[in-house]
């Protein structure tokens, strides 16, 4: 019988055993350690002739000739791309130059005319263009990452999908510029002009725009979460679909802006003036707007749960269909205000002033109402239930088919109110005030509820029910807001 093959087996079967005990015994930092380092990134050297050198000017036309040569034909024998990395170049006269791929990165042009010229996919990352004149330059899609621009003339410069990452642009001028999916992430533009500029999808995430000038500024779909526009100017700005997430703009001017659909969940607009803006279907999830303007603001069916508007001014404002759960409008003026189909579950309104405001058939039960001003308001067909409207001034208010059911009036004025099938049932009308108020066609109201509450001669009630002795002179009557 021949062992020969049976005896191989098993010898590289106990090999193969060996060799998996040994690779799984190898410590991770074994293991690491035969992994060859990664390869750091490499530092870009700058190569320019002229590096930290200011060039003659004849050495510097011949220059540009060649790169011109080079951007003609890049198989030019006497062309080459122009490398003036790290270059002084300042205060040089460059107006129309063509300076398309130019390399630039990290030169000195402060306050170079560059007027008109055409910096096309230039690579000016660092460079130091600090009071230089760009006015009508072409920079689309140039790099100008960590550029420092201070108080540079950028006006109708044509910058489509250029790079600003990180980029000082305190106090320069952008006037209808052209910046249509340009990236400003990180950029600092503290008093930038930015008045009738194109930004339409463009990106500032993180960017700073303290007391920035962006009137008439297009920014339809623009990137501007957790932005720094405080003392902002955005009067008429195009912010639809504009994605504005924990973004700050207290005490900004808003005037007339146009913000529908617009995302501004957790932005704080605090003192904000969005007079006569329109906000329709914009989401404002917990947003702040505390002392806020919305005189005659659009929020129709706009999202503001959870937010904060405490003292804000709604006055005559269009809330048709608008979410407010949960909101904070205590001490709010919404006077003449229009709520209709609001939602305003649980929503705290505490000394808001609502006089005159359309409320019909809002949503709003557990609503906290308490000492709120409700004179002559329309809620007919609206939900209360459980609300709290202690205190509060219902006079000369329309309840007609409102449903209060256990709803607190206590010490509230409803004087003169029309009540027309209203429900009551369980509601607390404890010292309320029911003269001349209209209670024929009310329902659930029971003899218990009348006793307790203030009626005359002129309160209507069901005819089921009996009119209660009048009030003594020691009531209390409710204080009127």
């Amino acid at each position: 019988m021949n062992l020969r093959p049976l005896f191989l087996t098993q010898t590289l079967s106990l090999v193969a055993i060996g060799l998996l005990t040994a690779v799984l015994s190898v410590t991770p930092e074994a293991d690491a350690a035969t992994k060859s380092a990664p390869k750091a990134a490499p530092v870009p050297v700058c190569e320019s002739p002229f590096r930290h050198q200011r060039p003659a000017a004849k050495q510097l036309d011949k220059v540009l000739q060649s790169h011109a040569r080079w951007l003609e034909d890049r198989n030019s024998a006497d062309g080459h791309r122009a490398n003036l990395c790290r270059t002084d170049l300042r205060q040089l006269r460059l107006v129309g130059a063509n300076l398309e791929r130019i390399n630039l990165e990290g030169a000195n042009l402060t306050s170079t005319n560059l007027r008109t010229a055409n910096l096309v996919q230039a690579h000016l990352k660092g460079a130091n263009l600090s009071h230089a004149m760009l006015d009508d330059a072409n920079l689309e899609g140039a790099d100008i990452r960590k550029g420092v621009l201070v108080k540079a003339h950028l006006n109708r410069v044509a910058a489509d999908e250029a790079a600003f990452y990180g980029a000082n642009l305190q106090g320069a001028l952008l006037k209808e510029a052209l910046l249509e999916r340009a990236h400003f992430e990180d950029a600092d533009l503290q008093l930038a002009d930015l008045s009738s500029a194109t930004l339409l999808d463009g990106y500032f995430y993180g960017a700073n725009l303290p007391k920035a000038n962006l009137t008439d500024a297009d920014l339809a779909g623009t990137d501007l979460r957790r932005t720094n526009l405080r003392q902002a100017t955005l009067r008429r700005a195009n912010l639809q679909g504009a994605l504005l997430d924990s973004a700050v703009f207290d005490g900004a001017s808003l005037v007339e802006a146009e913000l529908d659909s617009a995302y501004l969940d957790d932005a704080s607009l605090v003192k904000a003036d969005l007079h006569e803006a329109s906000l329709r279907g914009a989401d404002l999830r917990y947003a702040r707007l505390d002392g806020a303007n919305l005189q005659r603001t659009n929020l129709e069916n706009a999202n503001l749960e959870g937010a904060r508007l405490i003292k804000a001014r709604l006055d005559s404002a269009l809330l048709t269909m608008t979410v407010l759960y949960k909101a904070n409008l205590d001490a709010a003026n919404l006077h003449g205000s229009r709520l209709h189909h609001a939602v305003l579950i649980d929503a705290r309104l505490t000394r808001a002033d609502l006089r005159k405001a359309d409320l019909t058939e809002i949503y709003a039960p557990k609503a906290r109402l308490q000492q709120a001003r409700l004179s002559e308001a329309n809620l007919e067909l609206a939900n209360l239930v459980a609300a709290d409207l202690s205190q509060a001034d219902l006079s000369h208010a329309v309840l007609v088919q409102t449903n209060l059911q256990e709803a607190t009036l206590r010490n509230a004025d409803l004087s003169a109110a029309d009540l027309t099938g209203a429900q009551l049932n369980n509601a607390n009308l404890q010292q309320t005030n029911l003269r001349g108020a209209n209670l024929s066609g009310a329902l659930g109201l029971v003899q218990a509820q009348l006793e307790h509450a203030c009626l005359d001669d002129t309160t209507r009630i069901p005819s089921d029910l009996q009119r209660p002795k009048p009030c003594p002179a020691a009531y209390p009557r409710p204080r009127r807001s």
